[in-house]
């Protein structure tokens, strides 16, 4: 039964054996109706001869007198016969049964002529042979011809049912043998090549067959091996290409980090030393957000070449991270000899690039530079190293590199120490909140607040304050920034609240957004949630975003200060001119307040060319009908500038340092809530 169920389950089998079963069918039905009909015309033709023969021996003894055709009655199924003379009269009649006149005329030959009266009679006429040529016509009962029809279709029928059933039974042996089992071998092996491509060409069939079935038995065996080869490339392929992205950057094609630590960690076996030359670019990401991606890859493709090119014969150049490229030498090498491959690198770099469509743009790098001396020496602390000296140049006035020493790793120390601090200021309660007062500058203002900037500061269990500038970049770099401004958030709506309650009014104050709060996912909604828990009219808060931080998403900025705005928040945009914004983006920002950089402020009076800046600045943000503050005011001549080019506000220390919020009440609003 297991043999035979592949075969009664096959639907190719039964549609080929059903296809053969029909056609033989009517082959045969083709055949038996006619040879049944010519069977029936037989027997007929059998009786009227039987009766002929019965008959005409009567006729030729009764020459010329009436034959005895009473004696004949009964014989070979004849019930009834009549004799007719050549005039048509008749001569004889014997038995019972209708014989129509009319028959006799259907007698015109010695063959006898049959035809069937009704289901059971048979009506036959024929003429006599001689000179007294009589017509006979006889009544024969063929009732049996019927049955040896029906047993004459009954046999060809039996016959025809074996033939067909030996036909369909080999037909299905024939389709099995031939066509299912290598049908079901196809597929079996489809499946199992299917589950397990990589070893596709072990599921190959044997065949000696040379029909078409063999053929495609060896097509199939042919593809499975071109389907194993395919993988085994793809595989190999797959892992050359991971092997390479494990130890390289995909991007430029450059080492990457683990590559840079292999080669130093050669190094320190060889004991020979190394130079390293960490690589920054300066503001990638702005540069990003404002050519685009596609040109930041640009950029930072031909800055790899530009290394490769500066880099001597030996020289290892590789890629650390979006912005990091480092160049090492598997050597100490003299100071000068280092400051001199740094200020190459630099120079080589500062070459315009191409930005976006005929747009160029000049990066700057910066370099840290780290040695280790002929002998072991730990390839990680190398990069770390670097990457302190490379730390210090953000803050070294004019410097582009920068050598590692060991004072620096005591000040990595000492800010990891700090770090670590500040995690636990904001529980500890450490920190607090200042106000610097803002002025309105119009004539005749005199000294009338127009609001108040709210700034964080950090008391120390232990060392006292901590500056802004120390602790505020220690925030960003551990993503503490976030929670700090969110203090600095709530501090100021509780400090408004009380004023609400105790005069009945309140300054604006301003807060400062740092670039990961600006980043935040509903950072409007955050927002106006803090204001209704504090009951704060949006109107008392603005919130200062920096240049820098504005240009890193355009699109984004441009919807978050729309909907901040929509919401009743007044918006300024901080140290306005240090960045890479463009007039075009600006535009397109929904401000309410330009803040000018303390840089371009310090040196008025000093330098004709940020006075210059200071009145582009002013002019500008008028024509765009916002709000213009000038930052880090300390002299009179400054004040007295910005007065004669219409600046809306300043803040500074000449007209009021910040002091803490009950000291801000006494000075500025007790006095004018009593005036």
């Amino acid at each position: 039964m297991k043999l035979l169920r592949p075969l009664l389950t096959c639907r190719l089998c039964w549609r080929i054996t059903l296809t053969v079963f029909g056609l033989i069918l009517a082959v045969e039905s083709v055949v038996l109706i006619p040879s049944a009909l010519q069977f029936e015309r037989n027997d007929r033709q059998r009786l009227a001869l039987e009766a002929q023969i019965l008959v005409q021996p009567q006729l030729s003894i009764a020459r010329g007198g009436g034959p005895d055709l009473a004696s004949l009655i009964g014989e070979y199924g004849l019930r009834a016969v009549a004799v007719y003379g050549v005039d048509g009269g008749l001569v004889a009649r014997a038995g019972r049964g209708e014989l129509p006149p009319s028959a006799r005329a259907e007698s015109t030959s010695a063959i006898p002529v049959a035809s069937a009266v009704n289901e059971g009679d048979l009506l036959v006429s024929w003429r006599s042979m001689g000179p007294d040529a009589r017509s006979v016509v006889a009544l024969i009962d063929a009732r049996g011809t019927s049955q040896r029809l029906e047993a004459y279709v009954l046999r060809v029928a039996g016959l025809v049912a074996i033939i067909v059933l030996i036909v369909t039974v080999g037909t299905m042996v024939a389709v099995d043998l031939w066509v299912l089992r290598p049908v079901l071998r196809l597929r079996d092996s489809s499946v199992k090549a299917g589950a397990d491509p990589d070893h596709a060409d072990g599921f190959a069939l044997r065949t000696r067959r040379g029909d078409e079935m063999g053929e495609l038995i060896r097509a199939h065996n042919s593809m499975l091996e071109q389907v194993a080869a395919s993988r085994a490339r793809d595989r190999a392929m797959t892992e050359e290409r991971a092997r390479f992205l494990a130890r390289h950057d995909p991007l430029t094609g450059l080492p990457n980090r683990a590559a840079l630590l292999e080669f130093l960690e050669h190094r320190r076996e060889m004991a020979g030393g190394a130079t390293l030359l960490l690589v920054n670019v300066v503001r990638f990401r702005l540069l990003n957000a404002a050519h685009g991606s596609q040109a930041g890859d640009r950029m930072l493709c031909e800055l790899a070449r530009r290394l490769q090119r500066v880099a001597a014969a030996g020289d290892f150049v590789a890629r650390l991270g979006a912005d990091r490229f480092v160049l090492a030498r598997g050597e100490p090498m003299p100071l000068g000899d280092t400051a001199a491959l740094a200020e190459r690198v630099i120079q080589a770099a500062a070459w315009p690039m191409a930005a976006s469509g005929a747009d160029t743009v000049t990066p700057s790098v910066r370099v840290g530079i780290a040695h280790a001396g002929e002998g072991p020496f730990a390839a990680q602390d190398l990069v770390t190293h670097a990457e302190l000296a490379l730390g210090r140049t953000d803050d070294a006035y004019g410097e582009k590199y920068q050598f590692y020493s060991a004072d620096l790793a005591e000040e990595a120390r000492i800010r990891q120490q700090l770090a670590q601090d500040l995690e636990q200021a904001l529980a500890r309660k450490e920190l607090s909140i200042v106000l610097q007062p803002k002025l309105r500058l119009e004539p005749g203002a005199g000294e009338q607040l127009a609001g108040a900037e709210v700034l964080v500061r950090w008391r120390h269990p232990s060392q006292g304050m901590v500056s802004p500038a120390t602790f505020i970049p220690i925030a960003e770099a551990t993503g503490l920034i976030g929670p700090i401004g969110d203090f600095v958030l709530r501090s100021a709506c509780e400090q408004i609240r009380a004023w609400l309650l105790s005069y009945g009014g309140s300054p604006r104050l301003a807060v400062n957004l740092s670039a990961q709060q600006f980043a935040q996912p509903q950072l409007a909604e955050h927002i106006t949630w803090v204001l209704r828990e504090y009951a704060v009219p949006p109107g008392l808060i603005e919130l200062e975003i920096t240049e820098t931080a504005a240009m890193r998403d355009v699109e984004r900025t441009a919807a978050i200060l729309a909907e901040l705005r929509a919401r009743g928040i007044h918006v300024s945009i901080d140290d306005f001119g240090t960045g890479y914004s463009s007039l075009n983006y600006l535009r397109r920002f929904a401000v309410d307040t330009i803040k000018i950089d303390k840089s371009f402020v310090d040196d008025i009076g000093k330098d004709r060319n940020a006075e210059a800046i200071c009145d582009a600045i002013l002019r500008l943000g008028h024509s765009l009908g916002t709000r213009i503050v000038a930052e880090g005011v300390e002299t009179e001549d400054q004040a007295a500038f910005l007065r004669r080019r219409k600046c809306d506000e300043a803040q500074g220390y000449l007209f009021g340092r910040p002091v803490s919020a009950e000291e801000f009440d006494r000075t500025w609003l007790a006095s004018q809530a009593a005036a």
